[in-house]
């Protein structure tokens, strides 16, 4: 199924203003928090049991996907580039933090791999991060990708800078178990042609790796936090509208 960049744009609105409304005779809902919207896509006739029918992969968005700074990146380093990532208002963690981290228990290595959505680690102690970690960061698809996969090895302040700037408007998109994504694509404070270009580089990318194109998506959906999704197709605005 294709659609219009002008019925995405109006299943986007639609979704922002499904937050706030409420039943006649109520005031409008407020929410004390700024909501994600989340893009979802549905699939169809495809074989994830074939490898190249599955995704996994890191995409780099036109815009960030937040207004402000959130805990989604954790550096990994040491010596100068350790002292660079601390500037850079981002979490971080050394060499000598990960060799604490590694005698912890069980359940605190897995709470601090769900911290975070992006590692970037130095290329000097990525075999170390691997041996320590990996059984954690793997199946959650956190462990750090080499270019051109990934932005998350490094091994200068140059590509520390570069992959910090990327991981603010980079997205995960996997494909695995189940023939749908769902990814956050930006907050409901945002400009809307913002959040819409977001959307688009998306919906782009997912179809360029289907190998029927736009005939092996399902259904589209758009929704915030607390709201009701809403499908990208005329019939159900219609309904909605009513």
């Amino acid at each position: 199924m294709k659609v219009s960049n002008k019925l995405i744009r109006k299943s986007l609105d639609t979704a922002i203003d499904l937050s706030v409304r409420t039943k006649e005779g109520y005031e409008p809902k407020k929410r004390n928090f700024d909501e994600s919207i989340d893009l979802i896509i549905n699939l169809k006739d495809i074989d994830l049991n074939d490898p190249k029918q599955r995704i996994d992969k890191e995409l780099i968005l036109p815009n960030p996907v937040s207004n402000e700074r959130e805990e989604k990146i954790c550096v990994i380093a040491s010596g100068e580039l350790l002292l660079q990532a601390k500037k850079m208002d981002v979490d971080t963690i050394s060499d000598d933090d990960l060799e604490r981290l590694n005698q912890q228990e069980k359940r605190d290595k897995k709470k601090f791999v769900k911290k975070y959505e992006f590692f970037i680690v130095e290329s000097s102690l990525m075999p170390t991060l691997a041996r320590y970690l990996a059984r954690f960061l793997g199946p959650r698809g956190k462990m750090p990708k080499p270019f051109p996969a990934g932005y998350g090895i490094i091994s200068s302040e140059e590509e520390l800078k570069n992959a910090i700037d990327r991981y603010n408007r980079i997205v995960r998109i996997q494909v695995k178990k189940v023939p749908m994504v769902q990814v956050k694509v930006g907050k409901k404070s945002m400009e809307m042609d913002t959040l819409f270009e977001n959307i688009q580089t998306i919906i782009d990318f997912v179809v360029d790796k289907m190998p029927h194109k736009y005939n092996n998506i399902r259904s589209i959906y758009i929704k915030t936090t607390m709201g009701q999704p809403v499908k990208v197709e005329e019939e159900f605005l219609e309904e909605i509208g009513d």
